[in-house]
């Protein structure tokens, strides 16, 4: 790979670590928007992007301790992976239950309109009005597939897709924008934020069964991370260390209501000597219990996930991402089945993006998309 290619991939990874709220997705793709533009041969560098995670090329594997790599992973065999592209005359998305959606995309960053899967079928996502390349960044699905959440203007929408409730969330006054930031691993709740460019954001906790909403007390020198089925908000510290800096120890706090606890995870001995914690990864694992915490090089290129228990301890590292340099890799999310990953391929007569499965130490390809796809996958938002 030449110099200039890996100039841009490593933009866009550094890029990639500004995906903790929708103002900076929305402002990094802007940025990658221009990048395209004055880098035309390099368009095959677009890539999948969710809360907290992180777009990267794959480097040779680290060189480590022994015993601190996990398991090589092995793609699983099966039968061939479907594919699915925008339908040419996709139906409007009806109002009324309609099914759960196995997850929400666009064919492309800017000009795509957003797409509901659901079954075999897929629905274009109401609010057409909106900026389509901004809209598919903030696409949400809550981890069950029933909820699906939607910018509507400045506003944002989040609606039953099994039944006929819908909540809307209007900005608290003009030039803000709302949208979702972290579901509960059970679907429950939603943390939403009203956001404009800065650092004032404000949160509202929003219990989807019953509908009610309570402010969210989230110090403005803190950003959400992840939020747990009992109503805490995962948090850190903005900004918590520069750029480049290799990061071995990272301390979340957990709010809720009444109380607050704060763990430090200590991920020294088992990072390899040139890998790092990336502290925008966090997300909650799919039992509710602890997280997952994606790593790589101090330069943004991932390597891997980590498990950690609730108590900061880390228990394993869950995957090692394939080396393959004409590659992406990229966390989507979790959902009720584990982890699921984005790998976009960038080999000649190769071009798509795959979403894939891990499934204890093997990878199982789910489905392809367009190459310059922008996926919601439920748990995640896609931005």
């Amino acid at each position: 790979m030449n110099d200039d290619f890996r100039n841009v991939y490593r933009e866009l990874a550094d890029d990639a670590r500004n995906y903790s709220d929708p103002e900076r997705a929305l402002a990094v793709g802007r940025r990658r928007r221009r990048t395209m533009l004055a880098a035309p041969a390099l368009a095959v560098a677009v890539a999948v992007v969710a809360v907290g995670t992180w777009v990267t090329l794959r480097p040779p594997i680290p060189t480590g301790t022994p015993g601190n790599q996990a398991t090589e992973v092995t793609t699983a065999a099966s039968s061939p992976v479907p594919t699915l592209s925008p339908p040419p005359n996709a139906p409007a998305l009806p109002p009324g239950a309609v099914g759960r959606a196995s997850f929400a995309y666009a064919g492309c960053r800017s000009g795509c309109p957003g797409l509901a899967v659901v079954g075999d079928r897929q629905f274009i996502i109401p609010g057409e009005e909106r900026n389509p390349g901004s809209s598919a960044m903030l696409l949400s699905l809550s981890p069950d597939g029933r909820w699906l959440g939607y910018p509507a203007g400045d506003s944002y929408v989040v609606r039953d897709l099994t039944g006929t409730r819908t909540m809307a969330f209007p900005p608290s006054e003009t030039g803000r924008r709302m949208a979702a930031w972290v579901w509960s691993a059970d679907s429950k709740r939603l943390l939403v934020g009203d956001f404009r460019e800065g650092n004032d954001n404000t949160y509202t906790l929003v219990d989807v069964l019953t509908g009610s909403r309570t402010p969210a007390m989230i110090p403005a020198a803190r950003t959400p991370l992840a939020l747990t089925n009992e109503g805490e908000v995962v948090s850190r510290a903005r900004d918590q260390q520069p750029e480049h800096v290799r990061v071995l120890t990272l301390t979340v706090s957990a709010i809720g209501d009444a109380t607050g606890r704060s763990v430090t995870i200590d991920a020294s001995a088992i990072l390899a000597q040139n890998e790092s914690l990336f502290p925008g990864s966090v997300l909650v694992h799919p039992d509710g219990g602890g997280y997952l915490l994606g790593v790589g090089t101090a330069d943004g290129i991932s390597t891997g996930v980590l498990r950690v228990a609730a108590d900061g301890r880390v228990l394993e590292r869950v995957v090692d991402v394939p080396r393959d340099n004409r590659e992406f890799w990229n966390v989507l999310g979790v959902n009720g089945d584990g982890l699921l990953l984005s790998r976009q391929t960038n080999g000649t007569g190769r071009q798509a993006t795959t979403v894939v499965a891990v499934t204890g130490k093997a990878l199982r390809d789910l489905v392809a998309l367009p190459h310059e796809s922008v996926v919601a996958v439920p748990g995640a938002s896609a931005r």
